[in-house]
């Protein structure tokens, strides 16, 4: 996802077995990859990609009035991660 040798930030929240969300910085772009993006509604068309699960946002790209959908789709993403299994 950082072809050019970028910065990867994970968000993976403390009850979770994976990255919900990452954030590549790969000077000129700075994209917010959603692991699951390819289930998640996205009535405003914010999401790009073609993968079977992730899809990522292009934050340059991102217009004033995209914003509420923008943050509709971070809590859906953080909200809908599947909770790590418990260890036995």
């Amino acid at each position: 996802m950082a072809p050019g040798g970028g910065r990867t930030f994970l968000y993976k929240p403390s009850d979770r077995s994976a990255a919900v969300l990452r954030l590549v910085v790969d000077p000129p772009n700075l994209l917010l990859h959603f692991a699951e993006g390819a289930r998640l509604p996205d009535a405003a068309g914010l999401l790009r990609g073609e993968g079977r699960r992730g899809r990522y946002v292009c934050l340059g790209a991102v217009a004033s009035g995209d914003e509420p959908a923008l943050r509709a789709l971070i809590v859906l993403a953080a909200a809908g991660a599947p909770p790590r299994p418990k260890s036995t």
